[in-house]
């Protein structure tokens, strides 16, 4: 297993080839996300280096917060730092657009070639079909956010184990 700086320092170099653009803080792109387990590492630490909570929605915990996610402070991510690649990714690609930018900054061979060092991660972090949330899913509705987001993370989720290790909210 890698240590946490090993995981980082990898992390750090898969999410520089991700370019930035200017977000209007529109926070449409947002809801319940997910992460893997090199993100859930990080998130963990950051979390409780800054004294801050985990959090879990369930459904009507987001239907309250209009779909907004729970990391959201004062318009902006609470954990932006340790933010998981989803989150960076969207707006820069094809499968993850915002109304705000239409320009995709990445090509598909950059995707794929984030992709591939991603799962390469994964594989060294036992992460392979691992899949963190902010909401508290039951299996079936987990399985079916999961399958949404399978077009962009089809070569990181194959083949699809469903090894939840975080809590037992899932299935609460």
């Amino acid at each position: 297993m890698l240590s946490k700086k090993e995981i980082q320092k990898k992390l750090e170099k898969i999410y520089a080839k991700i370019p930035n653009f200017e977000c209007k803080h529109c926070h449409e792109c947002e809801g319940p996300i997910i992460w893997f387990k090199p993100e859930e590492i990080m998130i963990r630490d950051y979390l409780e280096k800054n004294n801050m909570q985990y959090i879990k929605w369930t459904k009507e915990e987001f239907q309250k917060n209009k779909n907004k996610c729970p990391y959201l402070k004062n318009d902006r991510c609470s954990i932006y730092p340790v933010r998981p690649i989803v989150c960076r990714l969207q707006g820069t690609t094809e499968d993850l657009p915002c109304k705000h930018n239409k320009k995709i900054l990445l090509t598909k061979k950059q995707v794929d070639e984030i992709k591939k060092e991603y799962e390469q991660l994964l594989r060294e972090v036992d992460g392979i079909g691992v899949i963190y949330s902010t909401k508290k899913y039951q299996w079936f509705l987990l399985s079916f956010f999961f399958h949404r987001c399978n077009n962009f993370f089809s070569k990181i989720s194959k083949p699809i184990n469903f090894h939840i290790f975080s809590t037992f909210n899932y299935f609460n």
